[in-house]
């Protein structure tokens, strides 16, 4: 059987919860047959439902998006994202040395949004989270901790 590019949707803390204990957000991540990702959503979702139609309407759309590539000021890499009607609705995964690997990848998203298969359901994600028993230091509260590393 071949496998397809398809979407994944993510369930992680959104960013806007700086201690991890707010609630969380639904992203989806469109990724590669081998699981590479190829690029990911710029909003979170409060529900599935909502961030599932944010990817038919990408896909039902996908002939209007504009593509932009841009480097970071401050490392000099280069990234790209997908606009639809004037809002940024993808970025890409990662940062590329050169100019030419970000469009490659850049042609590899916009070649698989339409066909992808939108993959029913959540994965939770937990980064940056430490589930140890850290006492709290006078110096460095727990919340610093927890986000360190």
């Amino acid at each position: 059987m071949v496998q397809h590019s398809r979407f994944v949707f993510l369930a992680a803390p959104m960013p806007e919860s700086k201690d991890g204990d707010g609630a969380d957000g639904i992203l989806w991540m469109l990724v590669s047959p081998n699981n590479r990702p190829l690029g990911r959503g710029t909003t979170y979702h409060e529900t599935y439902s909502s961030c599932r139609q944010s990817v038919l309407d990408l896909q039902a759309n996908s002939e209007r998006v504009k593509s932009v590539e841009t480097t970071v000021e401050l490392t000099g890499q280069w990234s790209w994202r997908i606009e639809l009607d004037g809002e940024p609705v993808a970025v890409s995964s990662r940062s590329y040395l050169r100019a030419r690997e970000c469009a490659y990848n850049l042609e590899r998203f916009l070649e698989a949004v339409p066909k992808a298969e939108v993959v029913a359901g959540t994965r939770t994600v937990r980064r940056g989270r430490r589930r140890t028993g850290v006492e709290e230091s006078p110096t460095r509260p727990n919340r610093e901790l927890r986000n360190a590393g």
